[in-house]
């Protein structure tokens, strides 16, 4: 099983690279791959999961539109940087989970108000609910 998976994640990986070099994303592949890493997150190995996460980052911040944005949710990045600061603290990488954290707070895009700064305690609050609720 851990086989299958990293080898889709590979798959996922050699792919993304390939979009993103076209920056050409559709949304349904995101949405897709936002479902399919969501759930290595939340049931995966640590290893597993740490993979998929990263990878998603690279694949979201490889294409910005405004349209893609909002079709997957201008937070979906920060999101992502704060599921990977927990992966990250569960490893014992600190130094990464606090990168990762700042990185966080920098790439949240609120919805309603582009230039507004929400504080990483209030990000992590939302992740660990929104999990909560899916799980």
């Amino acid at each position: 099983m851990i086989t299958l998976v990293k080898s889709s994640l590979f798959t996922l990986a050699v792919i993304s690279s390939s979009i993103s070099v076209a920056k050409n994303i559709s949304s349904d592949f995101l949405i897709n791959e936002i479902k399919v890493t969501h759930k290595a997150y939340l049931q995966g190995s640590p290893e597993v999961a740490t993979y998929a996460v990263e990878s998603l980052i690279r694949l979201l911040e490889s294409d910005q539109s405004d349209g893609l944005l909002l079709k997957t949710s201008p937070s979906s990045i920060s999101f992502s940087y704060i599921r990977l600061s927990f992966l990250y603290e569960n490893s014992g990488l600190n130094k990464k989970a606090d990168i990762a954290f700042s990185k966080a707070v920098a790439s949240y895009k609120s919805p309603y108000n582009k230039s507004e700064v929400i504080p990483l305690k209030e990000l992590k609050s939302a992740v660990k609910h929104l999990d909560a609720l899916i799980r």
